[in-house]
């Protein structure tokens, strides 16, 4: 879900009503993933592609986009971790970001 917004010329009810809505509101999906990722642990993407265990069916792209707009949230955050893939290749390791 994105942030409610209001064009300068509406109304004063749509600068209220946009201002009303929670802008850290996440859709299903997203929870779903983050939920994951409380269960679980920190995982790298393709941990969380082969592990992922939600209600709410999700394609590899679709995991990998939910992750992504939960870091850009701030709900997840890069762990500074990485893992090296069967391919070779190095990858992030993602989790929560550490308690306050």
């Amino acid at each position: 879900m994105t942030q409610a917004r209001a064009r300068r010329t509406d109304p004063v009810t749509s600068h209220q009503a946009a201002a009303s809505i929670d802008g850290e509101r996440i859709r299903l999906s997203q929870h779903a993933v983050l939920r994951h990722f409380r269960r679980h642990g920190p995982m790298t993407d393709t941990e969380l592609i082969e592990g992922y265990d939600g209600k709410i069916p999700q394609t590899d792209s679709g995991l990998r986009t939910r992750r992504s707009e939960l870091v850009k949230k701030g709900l997840l955050v890069d762990t500074g971790r990485r893992e090296l893939l069967d391919t070779g290749r190095s990858s992030k390791v993602w989790g929560l970001p550490p308690k306050k």
